[in-house]
């Protein structure tokens, strides 16, 4: 269903479901509780520490007997084409339970809004497929690109410089990027600046004004203006939210 839009809800799951399949990639993530799962026949669950990506097209079937809380997301395929190349269950790590535990409070505060939702997930897949995109194979001009955006992200860069160094016309490099990674050039870089962005307000130690400078914009209003787009609230909002 290429025109699906993408959605994050809270839900609880109370008995066994009945084997069947989406037309979209589905992320289940841990709050409270256990769900076991079976996907493609495969048999494994998601509790504390453990997540599902449950790939467009896979019959599965659910359980859960206790108490359960779980962040859901459902991802249209055409907004991530390679999650069906990442492992069905995962282990997250400490940055990215706590990256859950946010979309939990959002969600709790009513983060309903299809912009806000849309860049909290993408966030949350640019997170899943660093920790275990080592499955993905990129073109090669596609991954010149890619590795020269993740490597000077905080200098300017224009599209045409990119498609110079991975010899491909503009048009060819934004057809290819968007088909394997999910997102043009210019939104994979807004993206990568935006996490690098939380992720350093997370930490606390820096101003804003250095996390600006840190990510590639000069102009610390441009830099918030961008960010509240992103995620609905300003850089400011987080950082008391970290403390």
């Amino acid at each position: 269903m290429k025109n699906a839009r993408s959605k994050i809800q809270l839900k609880s799951y109370s008995d066994h479901g009945q084997t069947h399949a989406h037309d979209h990639h589905q992320l289940v993530l841990p709050l409270v509780g256990k769900l076991s799962l079976s996907v493609n026949s495969r048999a494994g669950e998601v509790a504390e520490g453990r997540a599902a990506i449950i790939a467009a097209g896979q019959d599965h079937d659910f359980e859960a007997r206790d108490d359960n809380r779980f962040v859901v997301a459902d991802v249209p395929e055409g907004l991530a084409p390679m999650l069906d190349r990442l492992p069905c269950f995962v282990q997250l790590d400490a940055g990215l339970e706590h990256y859950v535990q946010f979309l939990h409070a959002q969600l709790q505060q009513g983060a309903e809004g299809s912009q806000t939702q849309h860049q909290m997930l993408l966030l949350l897949i640019q997170l899943l497929q660093e920790r275990f995109g080592d499955r993905l194979r990129l073109d090669r001009r596609v991954d010149v690109a890619k590795r020269f955006i993740d490597e000077h992200f905080h200098q300017k860069i224009t599209v045409n410089r990119l498609a110079t160094i991975a010899h491909l016309s503009v048009r060819q490099l934004n057809q290819l990027f968007r088909e394997q990674v999910g997102l043009t050039p210019h939104h994979y870089l807004t993206e990568l600046r935006m996490q690098t962005a939380w992720q350093l307000l997370e930490r606390g130690d820096l101003s804003i004004q250095h996390i600006a400078d840190a990510v590639g914009y000069s102009s610390l209003s441009a830099f918030s203006d961008r960010f509240a787009q992103h995620f609905g609230h300003s850089p400011s909002h987080f950082r008391r939210l970290s403390k």
